[in-house]
């Protein structure tokens, strides 16, 4: 854990100690006036001195922070991002924050890299109970409430403040409250996952170049029906068959974002970042209802404290990690970053995509989104 991350575990515990010791101190002088109260307390634990000694100390945490009667919690959070992806790097903090902040009594078991298997598979364990937390994306989620797939949908967003300030929206807060009455999943908050690009074996800068070209996507069918719009021949798979479809020619390209196009190792096997941007995308944070539920109170305001503090940060590092990568990659040479795209001609094809799809995401949601402005 870095400095700064450290710095935000202490302020935490200092926050939740000195609130504890308020009312220690309060229960103190209040017991002090009570004549019956004998030689149990008599009035020096109400003097200042005292409580300037306890507060701050390794002994007087343990004494005060009200967690010794909470049971230990143990929750499994899972992802399908490799161990250099920022979010894994991120994660990592978060739950070595939690640990220090629940002086151990809340422990978060972290797998990463589809260590519990792939996207489908962690959604399902998130509703049968075998995961407790998990990072997916939006087109996932959707299985269980079409409407939240808007805010995955083409060119909605401008960049990734604006996508962060629509999830935090009346409209977009919800969106998130009717997928957790239909879901019985949590959307703790949203991650920036990272805008998404085209990375080839051929240039590709208009939509008719598109055309006959293997284009992977998620195995989701609003991907497929967005490629197939602009005209490619989306070929469904999982994350991990496509370096080594990319490779031998099963595809010709690939859509992600920067982060996972560079932690998969994509840069290697592919000629051309053809810089499209037609998604800006979040891959929030969800906790089951059931384990949320199950959580003692003050272990579940841990969990919260911990993801507003931390979370966010996830966010920026993609944010720095992308501009610095592209910057990297058009440098070296191992690929070229072709900026020449028509970014408008490829909005312009998915405007009758759009327009169908708002029977699904419902009546001017998509606009309400996409004129959400960052704060």
């Amino acid at each position: 854990m870095g400095k700064q991350q450290k710095r935000k575990g202490d302020k935490l515990m200092k926050k939740r100690i000195s609130v504890i010791m308020a009312l220690v101190l309060a229960a103190s002088v209040a017991a002090c006036g009570n004549k019956t109260s004998g030689d149990s307390t008599g009035t020096e634990p109400a003097q200042e001195p005292a409580v300037s000694e306890t507060e701050g100390t390794e002994t007087g945490e343990a004494a005060s922070s009200g967690l010794e009667a909470v049971e230990p919690v143990t929750l499994k959070l899972a992802h399908i991002y490799a161990a250099e992806h920022p979010f894994t790097i991120g994660l990592d903090e978060f739950v070595e924050a939690v640990l220090k902040v629940s002086e151990g009594k809340l422990t978060i078991e972290h797998f990463s890299a589809a260590q519990l298997g792939d996207e489908p598979s962690i959604h399902e364990g998130l509703k049968n109970g075998t995961v407790d937390m998990a990072v997916m994306g939006i087109s996932e989620a959707g299985k269980d409430y079409e409407p939240v797939l808007v805010m995955d949908a083409p060119f909605i967003f401008t960049d990734a403040e604006q996508m962060l300030a629509a999830n935090e929206s009346e409209i977009g807060q919800k969106l998130w409250t009717e997928f957790e009455a239909a879901s019985g999943i949590r959307m703790m908050s949203p991650i920036y996952y990272g805008t998404r690009q085209l990375t080839t074996n051929r240039k590709v800068s208009s939509v008719a170049e598109l055309s006959g070209m293997k284009i992977r996507v998620p195995s989701q069918e609003n991907s497929v029906a967005v490629w197939q719009t602009l005209g490619a021949t989306p070929t469904p798979m999982n994350l991990s068959e496509v370096y080594l479809s990319l490779q031998t020619g099963v595809v010709d390209g690939q859509e992600n974002p920067i982060a996972t196009i560079v932690s998969s190792g994509f840069t290697e096997v592919c000629d051309y970042m053809n810089m499209t941007s037609h998604s800006v995308q979040s891959c929030p944070l969800f906790i089951s209802d059931s384990a949320y539920d199950a959580l003692d109170p003050a272990l579940r305001e841990i969990l919260e404290e911990c993801v507003a503090e931390y979370i966010p940060a996830i966010s920026q590092s993609v944010m720095e990690y992308e501009e610095s990568m592209v910057n990297e990659i058009a440098a070296g040479g191992e690929m070229e970053v072709n900026r020449d795209v028509n970014v408008e001609e490829f909005r312009d094809k998915l405007a009758d995509y759009i327009k169908e799809n708002e029977s699904v995401w419902g009546e001017g949601v998509y606009d309400a989104l996409s004129g959400v402005t960052a704060n």
